[in-house]
């Protein structure tokens, strides 16, 4: 059987998707890792990846093995202003979050002045009035009687 076969096409085409793969994963890497030194290690390694991945692409293309398909220029179009539409909308939630920070920031003083303004008070002036000394009701009927009067 040919296709059981390992020839320089499947393997070119493992190696691309072997490659494909670990970029992917690098990215993961680099999303998730708080070290600093580490993260930079990954992403030279990434880098790597990517002239790696470049270099067996151009040399399937250049074989005839790998043909990606073509985007039409409407799809380009697409992409570019979904991309442009991420980009503001990410700005302006950094920008929301950023005058939320600054109202919080100025509210912390505010409020401490008005803890230190209300020490004297005293907690009876916010407790709950008083209005009936009745028990409260015990059942439904109770409650239904009352607002039938």
């Amino acid at each position: 059987m040919q296709g059981d076969q390992v020839t320089d096409k499947n393997l070119c085409l493992a190696m691309l998707n072997e490659l494909k793969w670990n970029a992917s994963s690098l990215t993961s890497n680099i999303l998730e890792c708080s070290n600093e030194q580490l993260r930079q290690e990954y992403i030279n390694i990434l880098n790597q990846t990517f002239d790696q991945q470049k270099q067996v692409f151009d040399f399937a293309h250049q074989q005839g093995w790998y043909k990606p398909m073509m985007a039409e220029q409407n799809m380009i179009n697409q992409v570019q202003n979904g991309a442009q539409k991420m980009i503001n909308e990410q700005q302006q939630s950094m920008l929301t979050q950023q005058h939320q920070m600054q109202y919080q920031a100025t509210q912390v003083p505010f409020q401490q002045n008005m803890l230190n303004q209300n020490q004297g008070m005293s907690y009876q002036s916010y407790s709950q009035p008083n209005y009936n000394q009745q028990q409260p009701y015990q059942n439904y009927s109770e409650i239904s009687q009352y607002f039938s009067r």
